[in-house]
């Protein structure tokens, strides 16, 4: 101790001793050199102040167009350049109704106009920020002063000098790093700031432009994220939670630290009353009533431990009703706009999808896709350990799904789910970027080709044997066992796999090429790769994805007509023009080719189709199951399919106005779902509890038929034939379709009238 005096002793007589240099030359020295250092950043300032002044003016401009937009005032197109942004706005995506299904974004930001921001919050930020704000002029040397003093009586910084015109200058025009230099540059521009537009703007600009956590930029979306409200909307407390927030957004967030967003809460409700802006008593009050808002509890020691503040971060704000579509959608918008437009350029995409089907969509395939994990888990709990359980496990772990809906008159997509979820580790749409095996899903390509060739009717009757075609191509039926003589269309709704590669023998490969080349609007160079003239084609061995296969389906529902897949109706530019036109280009380009190609299909031929495939959901069918859980009391017709060893289960189902293609299998490829999982086991279900969801108000109507050129008739199941009587057949077909002139002559003779069964 003594020895230190002694130092302290000497320090102090040099102190003396040198005076002048000291407390003259030194300090002088000192204002010479920062008089220096700072006319050198002025120099800098000067040289960047038009850049920085011009992208002032265009975020102010984009506030002042805001506050225009809400009030109804027209824009023009070129006041606001997309790719000139001063602040990111998000992409948002509505479905077909205007209800928001997801939104692209950097920065989630919500610009308001100045009329939408609570008073409180402007009393709260200047009353904890900025005390002087209305009387500086960009910089607040009281303030300074104020703080250097909270600073020093601390021992560590604990209030910033820094005016609000400051912190507007410092995240607009530096790069945020904290030295000297930035803040003489922030001086020059707050200064400047406060030249060039009065205290209502600064406020509009600086609370719509800072970072509040958590991805939030301003305070509309930050009220959005913490309460599920419009800034408009908080009251006195909301609005103090807030602007704590500004000066440290991850120390004070409620999100990730709500302890210390409760205390510093609290501070912000004192210095409003300190600024006299509340009572005592009214602060206590509103706060009290807060806590019990938000059920903030707290532990023994008083300490905030849990709340419902923030509970809106992913539920209501962060928005992701259809995360495979609207991925598939920000690729497109990214190729035409470019990226940075599209996570920033605030664009309004108006889509085709139903956000109602949609969610009836993702919750049907989900729990179609879990039964079929569980169904390997109680496999592997079955063989507990080694090479069998673990695969069964693996296999659990890769089940995938997907549906996809199209309105088969116009291709407009109203449903796509492209997998079970979608996260980081999976982002795979296999609605369209897997291919498949579809199994005899793709049966009535083949049997609409023939019927359109006459070479078959519903009534024809082939032959179900063993068969082998060409050299050794020998095909199984499903179950293994054989009928005899079948009609065709018993053969289609119950599958049978040797018709079906006979009906293609009869007709040839050339018409199914010709629909696949139309249908797919595929090059011939495409086909040919990807198609071979094989007899397997009938059994579906080639492969689609299910957004192929749902659209070939879509032209027997049509009457043959080509339809193109879309989902993007039009886009929106933050001014609120529209874009990107993309459904009227896409309807332009179907009708010149409809006008080109004409039907791809036989409307009376897909008539006749679709007439069969309702067979699917009678008794005998592959799907009848689903008609007796889900009893349907509307049209609705559909074919299953299943590919090589159960490693692909298909659905494609119809009505009126939707042509829905289910899919599920394992994401490493042809892997078996297990012995017997067939579409019309797992698929089929998904599909029918999908339905069921979405016409549970309102039901479609009966499929399109041609006014002329095809006639009903009641068949016989068995013999093809024509009914001697009511009751007289078993199995029968009400109003089956035929193309006119091909309807059965006969009267059945496997079942005939009684009378005439005795004369015989």
């Amino acid at each position: 101790m003594r020895q230190f005096l002694e130092i302290a002793g000497e320090v102090v007589r040099w102190i003396f001793d040198h005076k002048r240099l000291v407390f003259l030359y030194i300090p002088l020295l000192a204002a010479a050199l920062l008089a220096v250092y700072t006319g050198i950043v002025y120099l800098g300032w000067q040289r960047d102040r038009e850049a920085a002044l011009d992208r002032l003016f265009r975020y102010k401009r984009l506030i002042d167009h805001t506050e225009e937009l809400r009030e109804g005032y027209a824009y023009r197109s070129d006041d606001i350049d997309l790719n000139a942004k001063v602040v990111d706005i998000p992409t948002r995506i509505y479905d077909r109704n205007d209800e928001m299904i997801g939104e692209f974004f950097e920065q989630k930001r919500e610009i308001v106009p100045y009329s939408y921001i609570p008073r409180m919050l402007v009393n709260a930020v200047t009353a904890s920020e900025d005390r002087d704000f209305y009387r500086h002029r960009g910089i607040s040397y009281q303030g300074i002063l104020r703080a250097f003093a909270v600073n020093l009586a601390h021992l560590r910084v604990v209030q910033g000098g820094s005016t609000i015109t400051q912190q507007l200058a410092k995240v607009l025009f530096t790069d945020m790093d904290r030295n000297l230099r930035r803040k003489i540059y922030e001086s020059f521009c707050a200064i400047e700031i406060e030249k060039r537009y009065d205290k209502q703007d600064i406020l509009s600009m600086y609370l719509n432009l800072i970072y509040f956590g958590n991805g939030a930029y301003g305070v509309e979306s930050t009220a959005k994220m913490l309460f599920g409200i419009s800034v408009r909307e908080l009251n006195e407390t909301e609005c103090a939670m807030i602007i704590g927030i500004i000066s440290n957004p991850l120390y004070y967030s409620p999100i990730s630290n709500l302890n210390n967003s409760i205390t510093k809460t609290r501070r912000i409700m004192k210095s409003l009353v300190d600024a006299g802006y509340l009572k005592q008593e009214t602060a206590d009050a509103q706060f009290r009533r807060f806590l019990d808002k938000w059920d903030v509890a707290f532990d023994a020691k008083g300490k905030a431990t849990s709340s419902l503040i923030g509970g809106f971060l992913m539920s209501t704000y962060r928005v992701n009703r259809a995360p495979m579509f609207n991925e598939l959608i920000r690729r497109e918008l990214a190729a035409k706009f470019g990226e940075d437009v599209v996570k920033r350029g605030g664009l309004t995409v108006y889509t085709t999808i139903d956000a109602a089907r949609q969610d009836i969509a993702r919750k049907a395939l989900q729990e179609g896709v879990l039964s079929q994990r569980e169904y390997h888990l109680r496999r592997a709990e079955k063989f507990k350990t080694g090479k069998r359980a673990d695969f069964e496990r693996d296999n659990a772990s890769s089940i995938e799904g997907a549906l996809v809906s199209l309105d088969p008159a116009t291709g407009e997509v109203l449903a796509h789910v492209g997998g079970y979820s979608f996260s980081n580790q999976n982002q795979m749409d296999h609605v369209t970027q897997i291919r498949r095996q579809p199994g005899s899903s793709f049966k009535p390509i083949i049997y609409a080709a023939a019927v359109e060739a006459r070479d078959i009717t519903p009534s024809s009757i082939i032959i179900d044997e063993k068969t082998v075609f060409g050299r050794d191509y020998a095909p199984r039926n499903y179950d293994g066992k054989y009928l005899g003589p079948v009609t065709v269309r018993d053969a289609l709704t119950k599958s049978i796999n040797i018709v079906a590669v006979k009906v293609l023998e009869k007709t040839g490969y050339s018409a199914v090429f010709r629909i696949l080349k139309q249908g797919l609007d595929l090059s011939e160079g495409e086909l040919s790769e990807r198609f071979g003239k094989t007899p397997s084609m009938a059994l579906g061995t080639y492969e689609l994805s299910p957004l192929e296969n749902c659209t070939l389906h879509a032209l027997l529902v049509n009457g043959g007509d080509y339809i193109r897949p879309y989902g993007v109706r039009y886009v929106k530019d933050y001014n609120g023009n529209i874009v990107w036109k993309n459904e009227e280009e896409v309807i332009s380009a179907v009708k010149e080719k409809r006008e080109r190609i004409g039907k791809i299909i036989d409307p009376s031929a897909c008539a006749v189709t679709v007439s069969m495939l309702k067979g699917v959901f009678e008794e005998g069918g592959t799907a009848a199951h689903v008609m007796k859980w889900r009893k349907f009391n509307f049209p609705v017709a559909g074919k299953t399919g299943t590919s090589s060893n159960y490693t692909d289960a298909w659905f494609v189902g119809y009505t009126a106005d939707m042509v829905t293609a289910v899919w599920i299998g394992n994401k490493k490829g042809a892997i078996s779902l297990g012995e017997g999982r067939a579409g019309g086991v797992i698929s089929a279900g998904i599909w029918g509890a999908y339905a069921a969801g979405i016409y549970r108000e309102s039901q479609p109507g009966d499929f399109i038929v041609p006014e002329d050129g095809v006639t009903r008739q009641t068949i016989c199941l068995d013999s093809g034939m024509v009914p001697n009587g009511p009751g007289l057949c078993p199995r029968v077909a009400v109003d089956q379709i035929f193309i006119s002139g091909t309807e059965p002559g006969e009267y059945c003779k496997l079942h005939p009238k009684p009378a005439d069964a005795e004369k015989r």
